[in-house]
């Protein structure tokens, strides 16, 4: 097998991604989104697509992904016919040594619930799971509007900056790595950030990314640290459904285990576990 490192991808080899997975999926029924864009990573240029090739057709992928130095992510597959020679192992070979060495503090390798094949390779080889990712849904025929107070706006060029500086503060990183973030995130035609407003002051934000006409996905629901615990978590999220729900029929989002908090929440709101997703721990 002949492997491949990059950090961004021509078009022809997403294709070859789309193809690949899309054959995995006819054998398992997995349902993450694939994620074939290094912009969020915190070191762009560090490669993050490990593509292991037979000739000219791609068997396996490996893919990485590491928005902050605490951890790196790694989702990966194999063409069903090639599976048990050897590849993945190759690939991770190929690519745990481009972060040991550095300041990533843990690595974690995600298995879907329903990736039977995963399990059986990630039992033997990185039983133990660090932490488990819940994937809940909203139906929006099942959400009725609810009153609340706040204001849920939209980030634009012109509060691009304040969004910047408070994505720093809830998510405790740097500056440069939140607008590198936000730059990304507002680039997407698909996607939106908005900043949750109490009596002027700008305390939560929350991003959301339509999957496609029938789903949008929530990411990165934060409030700022000086104003947790007083409700204005379930209020901007009320705030949020309000509006997804009029034009969208599916709202998703992903939640840790280690949130009972937020799971809760979730759960208060009428969301419904639709999947789970478990990360195993690998050794550097």
């Amino acid at each position: 097998m002949n492997i491949l490192q990059c950090n961004t991808l021509t078009s022809e080899q997403k294709q070859h991604i789309e193809e690949l997975y899309a054959h995995c999926c006819l054998q398992e029924p997995l349902t993450q989104e694939l994620f074939l864009v290094s912009d969020m990573n915190v070191e762009p240029e560090k490669p993050c697509f490990f593509l292991g090739y037979e000739a000219a057709q791609l068997v396996s992928v490996l893919t990485a992904f590491f928005p902050t130095k605490e951890e790196v992510e790694f989702t990966g597959f194999t063409h069903p016919e090639k599976r048990e020679r050897g590849y993945m192992t190759a690939l991770i070979a190929a690519a745990l040594p481009l972060f040991s060495h550095a300041a990533y503090t843990q690595a974690l390798f995600i298995r879907e619930k329903g990736s039977h094949s995963g399990e059986e390779y990630l039992t033997k080889r990185y039983p133990t799971i660090a932490r488990t990712e819940y994937v809940l849904e909203l139906k929006s025929s099942a959400w009725k509007t609810r009153q609340t107070t706040g204001v849920l706006t939209e980030v634009t060029p012109q509060t691009q900056e304040i969004a910047g500086k408070i994505l720093s503060e809830i998510f405790e990183q740097d500056e440069q790595t939140s607008k590198q973030h936000l730059n990304f995130l507002l680039s997407r035609p698909d996607g939106q950030v908005y900043l949750y407003y109490v009596e002027g002051v700008p305390v939560g934000t929350v991003n959301v990314h339509h999957l496609d006409k029938e789903v949008a996905m929530i990411h990165a629901v934060g409030i700022h640290k000086p104003f947790r615990r007083m409700g204005h978590g379930e209020r901007m999220m009320v705030s949020l459904l309000n509006k997804l729900t009029q034009d969208t029929p599916v709202v998703r989002l992903e939640v840790d285990s280690d949130n009972p908090p937020a799971l809760a929440l979730y759960q208060k709101l009428g969301f419904c576990t639709l999947n789970r997703v478990d990360y195993h721990a690998m050794i550097f």
